[in-house]
């Protein structure tokens, strides 16, 4: 294999460039992003990033690059940014670009996903998303000049916001339809803690309700109507209601698709040397599950994880161990770390809480039919750590030994 071509210069983008030269390959190693600046964390933008200064670019963001310039050169990789695909010929395998095709041994797609828009929302001034770093820069040169924001979702992103723009001295409104904040993905207790952290730093948060109408004045955001009748107005809207898979090059392909670009364990997609990583993969075959169906996992770890096992399927080596899937958020003064998936509320689901030894920590262990399935830990760290060891050890510890705080959880790992 002579050339290997990572379209998408994300965290899972960089991070299969980073461990094919770690694994020994030599070959010709070209990445294109169609963004034009060097790439950056994405964590950051909804936290420390929008409360940075205003007036610095992108370009000279030096502490939120994934890697600075000279990395690129010094591990000899081919950065090209500001720079579309168009379309992948599979067949031939190259990929057209707007003024030459590009020949690949090897495809990776580390394309990503794209955030939600309303419709109703689309084109108008004041309306923002939070994905790239250019939403992050936007939205950080206009805070300035707002006094006020409205937010639609209670997820993360939209949370993490909401703590960022209320530190900043923001009026800041939640809008989440479901009747608790991140209903997806955390357990009720989790939801209640960040509920009352929220209201207890002035956030106003309006859980239950939907979205009648966004008000404009002459194509500019103005406030929202909501289904109760009552309305809101704020200088700046953000919308965080999910992210959708950037399959476009993909299923122009040909390539199978679904809920994100279908791959088996080493990542590979349906036609042969082309590989999928990142938030726009689903390894069908390893996924976590909810209800028996496979779910895409975006966050940073399974950016890293599938980059490494598409990098060892095509330099021959070893993939990583299994890790459980983690996460991690902070909003206010509040550090989340979580391990495993929170399944849905049902009849066989049970969760406890743990003391932490920390004054408000606490972990949160989710239990679907007497079998671990999650650990959420605030201000916790080292119950997040036993929670992980456990998960990937498959173990499960009884729920009234873990909500019994004398009951000595690293003797009980030792002993297993």
């Amino acid at each position: 294999m002579d050339s290997v071509i990572v379209i998408g210069a994300s965290h899972a983008g960089v991070a299969c460039a980073d461990a094919l030269r770690r694994n020994g390959f030599v070959g010709r190693l070209s990445m294109i992003d169609s963004g034009a600046d060097l790439p950056m964390e994405r964590p950051p933008l909804s936290k420390a990033f929008l409360l940075a200064d205003p007036e610095v670019g992108s370009a000279d963001e030096g502490g939120f690059l994934l890697r600075r310039a000279s990395w690129y050169q010094d591990n000899d990789i081919d950065l090209r940014l500001g720079v579309t695909v168009t379309a992948i010929d599979a067949a031939a395998r190259h990929v057209v670009l707007p003024d030459e095709t590009l020949p690949y041994d090897a495809l990776v797609l580390a394309t990503g996903a794209t955030a939600r828009q309303l419709p109703a929302a689309a084109g108008l001034d004041g309306v923002h998303l939070l994905r790239t770093p250019d939403d992050a820069i936007h939205l950080r040169r206009v805070m300035g000049t707002a006094a006020s924001a409205i937010i639609i979702g209670g997820g993360y992103i939209g949370l993490e916001a909401a703590a960022s723009l209320c530190k900043a001295g923001k009026n800041v409104h939640v809008i989440e339809a479901a009747d608790r904040l991140l209903a997806r993905v955390a357990s009720p207790q989790i939801s209640a803690f960040f509920d009352a952290l929220h209201r207890d730093h002035g956030v106003q948060l309006h859980t239950g309700t939907t979205l009648a109408a966004i008000d404009s004045v002459d194509d500019a955001f103005t406030g929202v109507r909501l289904a109760d009748g009552s309305t809101l107005t704020a200088d700046l809207l953000l919308v965080g209601i999910g992210v959708q898979p950037d399959m476009r090059l993909a299923e122009a392909a040909g390539l199978a698709c679904g809920n994100g670009i279908l791959v088996g364990a080493d990542m590979q997609t349906s036609h042969p040397g082309i590989y999928a990583i990142g938030d726009v993969a689903l390894a069908g075959e390893t996924a976590p599950q909810i209800h028996a169906t496979p779910i895409r996992v975006e966050s940073v770890h399974n950016a890293q994880d599938s980059a490494a096992r598409a990098a060892a399927a095509l330099t021959d080596t070893a993939p990583p161990a299994r890790q459980a899937p983690w996460f991690w958020s902070e909003q206010f003064d509040a550090r989340l770390q979580s391990a495993g998936i929170v399944p849905p509320a049902g009849d066989d689901v049970q969760q406890v809480t743990r003391p932490g030894k920390r004054d408000g920590g606490h972990s949160v262990w989710s239990y679907d039919a007497g079998r671990l399935c999650a650990v959420e830990a605030v201000r916790d760290t080292a119950g997040y750590m036993m929670g992980k060891r456990c998960l990937e050890a498959g173990l499960s510890p009884h729920p009234a030994d873990v909500a019994n705080p004398d009951f000595d959880l690293k003797s009980y790992l030792a002993r297993q």
